[in-house]
C-alpha cells in the first residue's frame, strides 16, 4: 500500500480516507505501510509523522516516524511500544521482592557547565536541576537508598568512568541500578557512534568524549538484576541496537524475575531542547502513576504521547543488545506511606 504525502496526506485505512492540510508544505514524500491501519500524528515545523503497524494503538511491530523540515527529510525505525496486559489475578506483592527486598542503586549524572569551546558547546540550563529532582524523587517516594545513591554535577570523563568501574566492583546479582545522563550528546554520522559529552569534552578531541559503544560495555559488565539506562540528550537514540520488544503477555512477577537491560531515552538520532519535556513528563509520570510496583515501560506508556504532542522529539524505550537483558524490566518499588 502506497501512501502519497503532498500537500494534503492522505492514509488508507481499511477502506477510509483521511486528509488534513499543512501550510507551507511543497514535499511530496512516498513511503509504504505493511500493514492494513495507521496512526498519524503530526507536529508542525518540524512535521513529524508516526505511522504504527497493525490494529491497536500501540501496534505490533515498529513505528516508522516521517520528520519534515525546511531543509530535513529523515525516516527513523522506532522501536514500537506493545499493552502490557492486566491480569485480575496478579498479586499485590511479588515475592522475589518482598522475600528478599533488593538494593536499589542509581548514578545520576547532570552538565550545565562546559569547560571548552562555548561558541560550539554552550553551557545547558536544565541538565542539573533535572538531575537533582530525580535523586530526590528516587529517595523520597521509592525504594533507593541515599547511601547506594551517587549524583555528579557537572563531572569531567574521568569521574564518570571512575563511578561505573565503582559501581562495577560494588553491585552483585540481586541488586538494580538506575542511570540517568542528561547533558550534550554527539551523533558522528561518518562512523555511526553516538557520544557523550562530560565537562571537559572538546569538539576537536574525542578522546575527551564517551562513546555508547564504551556505555554500553559498561553496562553489560555491571552483573545487576536489572539496569536501566534514563538518557536526556541529542543523539540519545543511538544507544539502541534496534530490536523490539514484547512485554504483552508478562505480568509484574515474571518481569521483575527474568534480568534486563533497558534504556529510555529523549530522542533519537536527532537533537533535543534543553529544556526537557521527556524529564518533565517523565517525573510527573513517576509520581502520578498509581501502585506500589511501576514498570519502566508502565512509565514509557504514560510519557511518549504527552512528549510526542508537545515537542518534536521522538521518545524511546527498548533493549540495550548484548548487554545480558533476558526480557525482563526495571521495577520501581513505591514507598508505602505511614
Amino acid at each position: 500500500m502506497k501512501v502519497i504525502l503532498t500537500l494534503a496526506i492522505s492514509l488508507l485505512l481499511t477502506n477510509t480516507v483521511i486528509g488534513q492540510k499543512f501550510s507551507g508544505l511543497s514535499e511530496a514524500v512516498n513511503f509504504s505501510i505493511p500493514q492494513k491501519s495507521a496512526t498519524l500524528i503530526g507536529v508542525s515545523t518540524p512535521i513529524h509523522f508516526k505511522i504504527r503497524q497493525g490494529d491497536t494503538m500501540f501496534g505490533v511491530g515498529q513505528a516508522k516516524v516521517f520528520v519534515i523540515g525546511k531543509q530535513q527529510k529523515t525516516l527513523i525505525n522506532v522501536p514500537e511500544a506493545k499493552t502490557i496486559k492486566s491480569n485480575k489475578n496478579e498479586p499485590s506483592t511479588i515475592p522475589d521482592l518482598e522475600n528478599n527486598l533488593p538494593k536499589y542503586y542509581s548514578l545520576i549524572i547532570g552538565i550545565n557547565d562546559y569547560q571548552f569551546d562555548n561558541e560550539r558547546l554552550r553551557d545547558l540550563n536544565k541538565a542539573v536541576n533535572d538531575a537533582n529532582s530525580l535523586q530526590k524523587i528516587l529517595i523520597e517516594n521509592f525504594n533507593f537508598q541515599i547511601d547506594k545513591s551517587t549524583i555528579l554535577i557537572n563531572p569531567n570523563r574521568q569521574e564518570i568512568i571512575k563511578e561505573l568501574e565503582s559501581l562495577a566492583d560494588r553491585i552483585t546479582l540481586k541488586d538494580n541500578l538506575l542511570i540517568f545522563y542528561a547533558g550534550h550528546g554527539v551523533w558522528d554520522e561518518r562512523i555511526n557512534i553516538g557520544y557523550w559529552l562530560p565537562s571537559d569534552a572538546k569538539i576537536e578531541d574525542k578522546s575527551t568524549w564517551i562513546s555508547n559503544s564504551t556505555i554500553r560495555d559498561y553496562i553489560a559488565g555491571i552483573n545487576s538484576k536489572h539496569t536501566l539506562l534514563i538518557t536526556d540528550a541529542c543523539f540519545s537514540g543511538s544507544i539502541f541496537k534496534m530490536r523490539d520488544i514484547d512485554l504483552s503477555d508478562y505480568g509484574m512477577s515474571n518481569l521483575y524475575r527474568l534480568p534486563s537491560r533497558k534504556a529510555m531515552t529523549s530522542g533519537t538520532l536527532t537533537a533535543v531542547p534543553d529544556e526537557s519535556k521527556f524529564m518533565q513528563y517523565f517525573i510527573k509520570r513517576l509520581i502520578d502513576t498509581e501502585g506500589k510496583y511501576i514498570s519502566a515501560r508502565q512509565l514509557f506508556y504514560g510519557l511518549e504521547t504527552a512528549v510526542l504532542n508537545n515537542t518534536n522529539t521522538v521518545p524511546q524505550f527498548g533493549v540495550i543488545q548484548d548487554t545480558g537483558d533476558e526480557g525482563g524490566d526495571f521495577i520501581f518499588i513505591r514507598k508505602q506511606k505511614n
